[in-house]
Order: C-alpha cells, then sequence, then structure tokens
C-alpha cells in the first residue's frame, strides 16, 4: 500500500494510458488578461453575462404571464357565452310553455261551459227585456271642454311655443 501512496500518480490499473496532471495554464492566462486588462474587465463580462440571462429569465417570465392572462380572459369569455347560451335555451323553453298553456285555455274555453257554470253554481240568468235599458248613443256625443287654471308664465311659455310652431 505504500508503494501505491507514494507513486499514485505514475501507476494505473488496468490497461489505460497514464493519467497526465495539467498544469494550470487555464489560471496562467487569467492571471495574463487581469494583468494586461485588470480585474474590472472581467467583472464587466460576468456582469454583462448575468444581466443577460436575468433579462433573458424576466423576458420569459413575461411572455408566460402575458400568456396565462389570454387564457384567463378566454375563459371568462367562454363562460359568459355558455351562460348566455344556457339562458336562451330556459328562454325557448318558457316561450314554448307559455304558447302551451295559451293553447290549452283556448282548447278548454267553451262559452256552452261558462253559461251552464253560471246558471247552476253561480245562480245568474238572463236579464229579462224590462231589465234591459237602451242608450242612444249617437245624439249624446258632445265634447265638454275643461278649462284648467294657468297661470302667468304657463301662458308666457305656451305663447312662445306657439310663435315657433308658426314660424316652421
Amino acid at each position: 500500500m505504500a508503494a501505491r501512496k507514494a507513486y499514485a500518480y505514475d501507476y494505473e490499473m488496468g490497461s489505460t494510458a497514464k493519467k497526465r496532471e495539467y498544469t494550470n495554464d487555464y489560471q496562467d492566462e487569467q492571471s495574463n488578461v487581469k494583468r494586461r486588462y485588470g480585474k474590472n474587465k472581467i467583472n464587466r463580462a460576468t456582469n454583462q453575462k448575468t444581466k443577460r440571462r436575468v433579462s433573458t429569465v424576466a423576458f420569459i417570465l413575461c411572455v408566460f404571464t402575458m400568456a396565462m392572462v389570454l387564457t384567463y380572459r378566454y375563459n371568462l369569455i367562454s363562460e359568459k357565452n355558455l351562460q348566455a347560451q344556457e339562458l336562451k335555451e330556459e328562454l325557448a323553453a318558457a316561450e314554448s310553455a307559455l304558447l302551451n298553456a295559451k293553447i290549452d285555455v283556448e282548447q278548454q274555453t267553451d262559452l256552452n261551459k261558462i253559461e251552464a257554470y253560471a246558471k247552476q253554481q253561480l245562480g245568474m240568468q238572463k236579464p229579462d227585456k224590462n231589465q234591459t235599458i237602451y242608450v242612444d248613443t249617437s245624439n249624446t256625443a258632445q265634447t265638454i271642454e275643461t278649462t284648467e287654471e294657468t297661470t302667468l308664465i304657463d301662458n308666457i311659455v305656451n305663447s312662445i311655443k306657439n310663435f315657433i310652431n308658426n314660424i316652421f
């Protein structure tokens, strides 16, 4: 075991190629960039990347929210249309029931039955000749004018109205 620990970087099990350790070339390049451009350029680049990511996420959330609002409004409109359709069906049913009721009343209305009911149940009878009084309406058709008390202001307003009517 001690031998394996001492030669752990050279010792490999199996038929694979020997692992090679890489130098920190990337870290050396980063330090060169830092020396050349300063630390602020790298920070700006990372800040711009994070800003882009944040703005992308915000844009996606905005689009998703707008899509949800549109879906919600469509759902409300569909519900209202469904309610209107149900109310129309109820109205049509009520109109047909009313028509059926009118037809039933007309079919059940028989003047002979009404006369029999009035005579038997209510004790009514047709009037005799001495109970009938005839009224002559041709001679008594007279018109009666009523006078209303009008105030001075009403008279002035009426005269103005008449004057305007006469002009036009």
